[in-house]
C-alpha cells in the first residue's frame, strides 16, 4: 500500500479523500432505494429469492433496462478513454484465484463448480488481470488498458443483518472494470487517471459520491 494510505480497522478508520459538490439534503419523508424499486417494479427481490436464494435480484421492466443501459454507456465511455473492451468467461481456475489474490485470501466466498474445479468470479479485475499472467511484455507495448463487463458472484457477500438490505452485498450482480498494465514508476499517475476517469463517469449520470480510503488491518489490503 502507498504510503499516504493510513491504517484502520473498521468503517470508522475511513478517511476522506473526496466529497462531490452535488451531495443532496436528506428531507424527510424519502423513500430508501429498496422502496422506490418496489413502488416503480424495477427491482423484485422476493421472487429472485424464489428462484435461486436471497442476494439474487430480478431486474424488471425499466430496471432490466436501466441496468443494460448502464452497462453500454460505461463500457462507451471508458473505450472513448482508451480502454480496449474484452469480454472474459464468468469462471477462472485455481492458478487465476492465486494470479489476483483472491486466493487463498478470498477461499470460501467465492463459489465453487466442484465438478471442473473452477471459481465463479467475483469480479471481471480477476480474467483481465490474468490475461497476461506468465506473459513477458516489452515495455513498448505498455501501458495496456481493458475495460470488461460481467455478472459477478461472491458467496459470502456481506456481514448478517448489516448494510444488506436493498442491492447492498449481494450475491450476484453486475460491474464494468477497470485494469491497467504498466510500469511501477507509472502505477501512481495510472491510477490517478483511472480514479479521474471513474469519476467523470459518475459526474456525467449527475451522481453524488464519497471517496474513502484506508489500510485493513491487519491483511494490509487497501479498503476505497
Amino acid at each position: 500500500p502507498h504510503d499516504s494510505v493510513p491504517p484502520g480497522k473498521s468503517d470508522a478508520d475511513n478517511v476522506i479523500v473526496k466529497i462531490s459538490d452535488n451531495v443532496p439534503a436528506h428531507e424527510e419523508g424519502q423513500l430508501p432505494h429498496w422502496d422506490l424499486a418496489k413502488k416503480y417494479q424495477l427491482i423484485d427481490f422476493e421472487v429472485g429469492v424464489k428462484i435461486t436464494g436471497a442476494g439474487f435480484p430480478v431486474y424488471k421492466g425499466m430496471g432490466a433496462r436501466l441496468q443494460r443501459a448502464l452497462i453500454y454507456f460505461f463500457l462507451e465511455e471508458n473505450t472513448k478513454a482508451g480502454y480496449q473492451e474484452v469480454q472474459p468467461p464468468l469462471v477462472v481456475n485455481e492458478d487465476s484465484g492465486f494470479g489476483t489474490g483472491q486466493l487463498p485470501d478470498k477461499d470460501g466466498q467465492m463459489y465453487y463448480v466442484n465438478e471442473d474445479k473452477l471459481y465463479l468470479i467475483p469480479t471481471a479485475e480477476v480474467p483481465v488481470t490474468n490475461m497476461l499472467r506468465g506473459d513477458v511484455v516489452d515495455a513498448k507495448d505498455l501501458p495496456i488498458h481493458y475495460c470488461a463487463y460481467t455478472a459477478c458472484f461472491r458467496a459470502e457477500a456481506g456481514s448478517a443483518g448489516r448494510d444488506t438490505r436493498g442491492l447492498i452485498r449481494q450475491h450476484q450482480f453486475n460491474k464494468v472494470e477497470l485494469v491497467k498494465f504498466t510500469m511501477p514508476e507509472d502505477s501512481w499517475n495510472e491510477l490517478e487517471d483511472l480514479t479521474h476517469e471513474a469519476e467523470k463517469i459518475l459526474q456525467l449520470l449527475k451522481l453524488p459520491y464519497l471517496s474513502l480510503i484506508h489500510i485493513s488491518e491487519p491483511t494490509r489490503r487497501v479498503v476505497i
